[in-house]
């Protein structure tokens, strides 16, 4: 099955009906826009609509990406940002096992690293 993807550009815009402040995402390249107050809520609109903005089935994989256009925050930073944080996560993630090996607990793991509880979902082992 051939695989799809979908370019959304994010910003924050001023909604017209309550004058707050929305997250708006519009497709590239293909019909569609999506909002809302958070990110979160943002992406499951984003989910909900990928499959009619490009006309596919819902069984089609699609692919999204976001890029963000945040007055004083350049894109190339938030795209360093991630390809760094996802190379720690691998290495997190291979020192992990090596700590296992070890003897050591994923608690004593994340002390040992440094990692805050909400990371340590990196130190398991996988399913």
């Amino acid at each position: 099955m051939t695989a799809h993807h979908l370019t959304f550009k994010v910003t924050r815009s001023r909604a017209l009906d309550t004058g707050g402040d929305v997250w708006v995402a519009l497709a590239v390249g293909a019909p569609g826009s999506v909002s809302g107050e958070s990110l979160a809520e943002l992406v499951e609109e984003v989910e909900a609509v990928k499959h009619f903005c490009l006309g596919l089935p819902e069984e089609t994989p699609v692919s999204v990406e976001y890029v963000y256009e945040l007055p004083g925050l350049p894109q190339e930073v938030l795209t360093s940002y991630r390809r760094e944080r996802a190379q720690l996560d691998e290495s997190a993630r291979a020192l992990a096992v090596r700590l296992r090996e070890a003897g050591l607990s994923e608690r004593d793991s994340a002390t040992l690293l440094d990692m805050p509880a909400s990371g340590t979902d990196l130190l398991r082992s996988p399913a």
